[in-house]
């Protein structure tokens, strides 16, 4: 019983590394694919930065507090006569980036009122500012190594 256990767990996290890797792949792939939309002259409303505070529990049960910088940009723009709204910097917006590297994309495009707006053309609601990859659209991939690292490991080291 104690083996089904651990293989249980260990198969759990090696599911968790799959299915986030997955995800993450499939936006990296995305991102590599806007390289090729066309673009379009938009209108830029925003270019603000937003603390976003995470509220949780300790251990203890007091409370936690954790924040993080986040892009909140606002952007106009127009395809084949239809009006969309974009907020979309990059593809790897939704992932933790260091307040320097936030402050240089917001200085990037502080005070344009027109911007490039790429957007994917079998969908034109969805857009970016800065098409391609960076480094941070790979980063999440070692958490999802590390799920299927650990899962290995639970596994392997109880049939040692």
């Amino acid at each position: 019983m104690e083996t089904t256990g651990i293989l249980l767990m260990g198969s759990c996290f090696i599911l968790v590394g799959i299915a986030t890797a997955t995800f993450f792949l499939l936006k990296i792939s995305r991102a590599a694919k806007s390289t090729k939309w066309p673009w379009v002259f938009g209108d830029l409303d925003s270019t603000d930065l937003r603390q976003v505070v995470y509220r949780g529990r300790d251990s203890d049960g007091t409370s936690d507090g954790a924040s993080a910088v986040v892009v909140n940009f606002k952007y106009r723009y127009s395809v084949k006569g239809i009006d969309y709204n974009g907020k979309r910097v990059t593809y790897s917006d939704g992932i933790n980036k260091t307040v320097g590297s936030l402050k240089k994309l917001q200085e990037r495009y502080r005070g344009k009122s027109q911007i490039q707006v790429y957007y994917d053309p079998e969908r034109p609601g969805e857009s970016v500012l800065v098409p391609g990859l960076n480094i941070f659209n790979f980063t999440p991939l070692i958490t999802s190594a590390l799920f299927i690292l650990a899962g290995l490991f639970i596994i392997f080291y109880d049939f040692k």
